[in-house]
């Protein structure tokens, strides 16, 4: 007669609790028991625990004990429940477990709310079977004054839900509405969730914009700028460009102002030394570079509209601006020249151009870095530049200390600090891009030499990038018509040996000696 093994008799022996009265003993060896079970789910073989398992406890005595007074009990049911349901679809979960479902969402303990919330993260599309009487409990798990596993869960199931085409239907029901405007009554925390999950409805849906709008919940969150308190109106700034994915709502933010006063905001602060004078203009010169990327605003004319490029120029021209506004003016015009139509835009902005070039001539350290990282941005936008595109860089190229950018940029790689490294080599790697950077590369034979030049004391990330330079060299095309065929032939072999080749002879060499 075979063994008994062991998560059979770890089955029985909860089998046999399960029929006894809730004494502290029962409730204590039941969680010994589920905890050992738990631990047979994770070793396996799962198959055969779970058929084991789920033959002699069903899912409903499993749903009981979720409602044990003793907390530590719930948490080990609700990991073993957990371990169960993985395999199950969201169809059979909606299917079998619909009462367990609400009462779920509704429990008081967390770890029940996430073993249920992440049941939801299983619905795939919009044909799959659901129930309008999740959307309130659903809504209601983002209560909380501050985030939790459940209330990020909560909004991780809401924001995938709305993605896969469950939101106007299910999850925007008047019951669900009611549940929305009581959190909007609440805290920030609370308030910004919804707006999180208003977001996330809204971007493959302007019916779904226009029921938020005539329910209040835009006004509400347009109110949020008003804010006394600071971090309140940057959270604002940060969610505005999310919320201009398609035309009709980037098109109605416009019209009542949103840009506008965040323009004269920014106007308003240059006098503002304080703290939120300071976090104010960081916030909002970053509403509008993100504002470029986004899908339901035409880039150029936005650009031409508000005039933040020339507000940049000046925080980089003046003698007042403090360090963090200009290194945040210098990322807001490298993500701004990081979009082909704003880098056409951005060739024309010519005293821009200019005070950034002043900047990074006179530059050191870490700032050095952020004006690296910044042409990075701009020299690379696209993988195939329009002519245009590709002059303008060459333009900004030839300012850079007065023609001879490429020289110093080698001088700043051979430094050794990795950093600044990395941020030079991200720049060739998109000088590569245009055909005059293959030019400029080729003619200036300390940067090949450079390249070509292995040495393992380099960081394991320069190295990487050494070598994705080298390889986007090989790959450009006209390559091998613009280096010198020795030199073209060393580039190919660096690429085939790969990032991290040590030359064997070398290393028994050095070994002898």
């Amino acid at each position: 007669m075979q063994d008994e093994k062991d998560y059979t008799k770890t089955i029985k022996l909860i089998c046999e609790l399960l029929q006894s009265d809730p004494t502290p003993e029962v409730i204590l060896g039941l969680r010994e028991s589920f905890e050992t079970l738990s631990k047979q789910l994770r070793t396996g073989p799962f198959l055969e625990v779970f058929e084991t398992t789920l033959s002699n406890i069903p899912f409903a005595a499993l749903f009981s004990l979720l409602a044990a007074p003793d907390n530590r009990l719930i948490a080990t049911v609700a990991e073993v429940t957990g371990q169960l349901l993985k395999p199950v679809t969201w169809a059979m979960v909606h299917q079998t477990f619909e009462e367990y479902i609400i009462q779920g969402l509704d429990h008081p303990h967390p770890v029940v709310k996430c073993l249920v919330l992440n049941q939801f993260l299983k619905c795939e599309g919009s044909s799959d079977p659901f129930s309008s009487q999740y959307g309130p409990h659903l809504w209601k798990c983002l209560d909380g004054k501050s985030d939790n596993d459940s209330t990020k869960l909560a909004k991780q199931a809401l924001t995938h839900l709305c993605n896969v085409g469950m939101g106007m239907d299910y999850l925007l029901t008047e019951a669900s509405l009611k549940a929305i405007r009581t959190l909007l009554s609440g805290n920030e925390s609370q308030r910004f969730r919804v707006y999180d999950v208003m977001v996330a409805t809204t971007k493959n849906s302007d019916s779904a914009f226009e029921l938020f709008r005539q329910e209040g919940v835009i006004s509400a969150f347009l109110s949020e700028v008003s804010s006394d308190d600071v971090l309140v109106s940057m959270n604002f700034y940060e969610l505005v460009p999310a919320l201009c994915e398609t035309p009709v709502s980037y098109d109605y933010l416009d019209s009542v102002g949103v840009f506008s006063k965040a323009l004269n905001c920014l106007a308003d602060a240059k006098t503002d030394d304080s703290v939120t004078g300071s976090l104010t203009r960081v916030a909002v010169l970053k509403l509008f570079s993100r504002m470029v990327d986004t899908k339901g605003a035409e880039t150029k004319a936005f650009l031409e509209k508000y005039s933040v490029v020339r507000e940049l120029g000046d925080i980089l021209k003046s003698s007042e601006s403090n360090g963090e506004l200009i290194s945040t003016a210098v990322n807001c015009l490298g993500a701004i020249g990081n979009n082909p139509a704003a880098l056409e835009f951005l060739a024309n902005e010519k005293e821009a151009l200019k005070a950034f070039v002043s900047v990074y001539d006179t530059s050191l350290g870490h700032l050095r870095v952020e004006c690296l990282q910044a042409i990075a941005c701009i020299f690379g936008p696209s993988s195939t530049p329009s002519k245009e595109a590709s002059q303008a860089c060459y333009e900004l190229y030839m300012q850079l200390d007065d023609g001879k950018f490429l020289m110093s940029l080698t001088k700043e790689i051979m430094k050794g600090f990795e950093e600044s490294c990395v941020a030079g080599l991200a720049v060739i790697q998109k000088m590569v891009l245009h055909a005059w950077g293959l030019r400029e590369i080729s003619n200036y034979k300390n940067i090949v030499n450079f390249l070509l030049m292995r040495d393992s004391s380099r960081g394991k990330n320069a190295q990487q990038w050494q070598f994705t330079v080298i390889e986007s060299i090989v790959r450009a095309p006209n390559a091998k018509d613009t280096f010198e065929p020795d030199t073209f032939a060393r580039l190919s072999q660096y690429v085939r040996e790969g990032p991290y080749f040590v030359n064997s002879v070398a290393q028994v060499a050095l070994k002898s000696s």
